[in-house]
């Protein structure tokens, strides 16, 4: 019995032990399924947490904590492209350069959103980077090149380089798509303003006349008007519409120093009398009072600058706006110790005492004509900021201010290397380079700026074809097999299309580079830059008319690379050179002879 009833007590034990295992197993399941919700509901409240930390940090001004609040938030939802549009948006609105990789890789997550790419392109107009707007533009496929949005983006690149007739024909485009949109009716007319047409001159001036009756437009256009007038050296009508934007309730200092600049430009105004009606608008606000001191500063009359400022509310006098501008009126009256106290106690920004020490001591070397210690003290200044953009700013500030080429390569470059998202530094130096026409410089940029950034294609190719330039050679190099591989991916690109043709008529394969230029449109063709380019090629390919076509542009183009100048007598060099003679039987080798052996290498991926 005993047996028996430990064998029926087991039995029980061990379904209590099954039953409660079960149990086990199914509250396990159900926390883990309750719990992942719970996980996935606090990451997104602690991104959105963050992003309001972000915009309140922003507000404040405050960017470092910025840059931490909206990586807490970039990383609690990886990847997630609200979150990304909403810390782009809040780095455009404050005017920070970080916003460029947030841009380019949203169009990376959803390639077929056009406000995502229109977006991209008004950043990079923006920041001033006109080439990067243009490669997102190109980057559009027709049908989202139609849409309103891509037509707007087109429009404002027309407008940031002055490609009027393009801007012409995207206002119509645009109109049919948005009849309604009045906006659009007011910028096309002031287009037209420009036009070296006078019969639509008249036209525009009296469809804004029209248009200036609606008061959500009047103002806008009284302004444009006025600077449109000023531009044609029409005293009176700059004068007029001055007037009447002064005029209107919704005006603003700017609109009064507009009229300012009118009275004692074209009218001739005491400039005392024209002051004392501005500074009654100029002690509103910081911004205000910065204003009119960079105004003076512009106007000749930075001496009035400390007497304003100290008569000014304590308030105004200590933020931030009016003491950065008061240290730029002691730059412009070149009080060089003023300026340097000033620095030092944050007017430009927190910076290091030793960095800004070095920066004056070099302007004391550089004035004594010791150039090898001023370059060597500069260096120091620049190794004294520790990499801190702020005190790289204000090197670049004063190198530029005392008109110092190479310290302000040198500072440049510290920030191109240092801080790759500063798009503005690297245009600069471009600038310097280009102005200088130092190829060598230029390719040397664009290596540095492909390296930041390897997935974007108009480094790689900017930094190919300066190669080319600088480096002719008849192997396929690293350059070359990179202008291969742009135009593998985008054979309808006609400047891959032309690099690649480059590249191969320096290798000796004229045939081939014909072959891809013969694939060009006429208008492609017909673009002055390619000029040289077309010219080596069709000269290499003994090509002697069209050879000529393009050669006979050289005149015409005042601001190649002298590499590019090269190109022309390169290819005229080649289209004249005696063609070699045909192999005759009797020339042809023995069996006992060896055929010589080719000493150029064949290319390592055949083009």
């Amino acid at each position: 019995m005993q047996l028996m009833a430990g064998r029926r007590q087991s039995r029980r034990v061990k379904a209590l032990r099954i039953a409660g295992s079960a149990l086990l197993l199914l509250l396990v399941a159900g926390g883990w399924w309750s719990y992942r919700p719970a996980v996935t509901r606090y990451h997104h409240w602690k991104q959105r947490r963050a992003l309001t930390q972000a915009r309140d940090f922003l507000a404040q001004k405050n960017f470092t904590s910025a840059k931490l609040a909206l990586d807490v938030a970039l990383e609690a939802v990886p990847g997630d492209p609200d979150a990304l549009r909403v810390a782009a948006d809040l780095l455009d609105s404050v005017g920070l350069p970080q916003v460029m990789p947030l841009r380019r890789r949203l169009v990376q997550m959803a390639p077929g959103s056009v406000e995502d790419r229109a977006a991209l392109v008004a950043s990079a107009l923006r920041f001033h980077d006109l080439n990067a707007a243009r490669d997102a533009l190109s980057e559009m496929t027709p049908e989202q090149a139609e849409q309103p949005a891509a037509l707007k983006a087109a429009l404002s690149f027309a407008l940031a380089t002055n490609n009027k007739p393009i801007a012409d024909l995207l206002y119509d485009r645009l109109q049919k798509a948005e009849p309604t949109n009045g906006n659009l009716k007011v910028m096309h007319a002031l287009l037209r303003l420009q036009s070296p047409q006078p019969a639509t001159v008249i036209a525009a001036r009296q469809e804004l006349e029209v248009l200036a009756k609606d008061p959500r437009n009047s103002l806008f256009i009284h302004r444009e008007m006025t600077v449109e007038a000023m531009a044609r050296h029409d005293a009176q009508e700059a004068a007029q519409q001055a007037k009447r934007a002064v005029a209107d309730p919704r005006s603003t200092l700017e609109d009064r120093l507009h009229l300012a600049n009118i009275e004692l430009n074209f009218e001739r105004r005491p400039f005392g009398d024209v002051w004392a009606e501005v500074v009654p608008h100029a002690q509103g606000t910081a911004a205000d009072a910065a204003a009119a001191v960079r105004w003076l500063i512009v106007v000749g009359e930075a001496a009035r600058v400390p007497a304003w400022i100290e008569g000014l509310p304590a308030a105004l006098r200590a933020d931030p706006a009016v003491v950065a501008a008061q240290a730029n009126a002691l730059a412009a009256a070149e009080n060089w110790d003023g300026l340097q106290q000033m620095i030092e106690s944050g007017a430009w920004g927190k910076v290091d005492h030793d960095a800004v020490g070095l920066a004056f001591t070099a302007r004391v070397a550089g004035a004594r004509q010791n150039a090898e210690l001023q370059r060597k003290v500069w260096d120091e200044a620049l190794a004294a900021t520790g990499n801190s953009l702020t005190e790289l700013n204000v090197l670049y500030r004063l190198a530029t201010l005392w008109r110092w080429d190479a310290p302000v390569e040198r500072t440049l470059w510290a920030i191109v290397k240092g801080h790759p998202n500063e798009g503005w530094a690297s245009q600069a130096l471009f600038s310097h380079y280009r102005e200088q026409k130092d190829t060598s410089g230029m390719r040397q940029l664009m290596d540095s700026l492909r390296g930041s950034d390897p997935t974007m294609p108009r480094y790689k190719y900017d930094w190919a074809l300066l190669s080319l330039l600088c480096s002719p050679s008849a192997n396929w190099t690293s350059p070359k097999e990179t202008m291969r591989t742009l135009y593998a991916g985008e054979p309808n690109n006609a400047s891959y299309a032309t690099g690649y043709a480059f590249a191969l008529a320096q290798s000796d394969k004229a045939d081939e580079a014909l072959a891809v230029t013969g694939k060009l449109s006429a208008d492609a063709l017909a673009l002055p830059a390619r000029a040289p380019y077309l010219a080596y090629i069709y000269g290499v390919g003994r090509q002697k008319e069209a050879f000529g076509k393009y050669a006979s542009r050289q005149a015409d183009l005042t601001n190649l690379l002298p590499e590019e100048t090269a190109l022309f007598s390169q290819g005229r060099a080649a289209v004249n050179r005696p063609a070699p003679a045909k192999t005759s039987a009797s020339d042809k080798p023995t069996k006992t002879e060896k055929t010589p052996v080719a000493t150029s290498p064949e290319p390592s991926a055949k083009p």
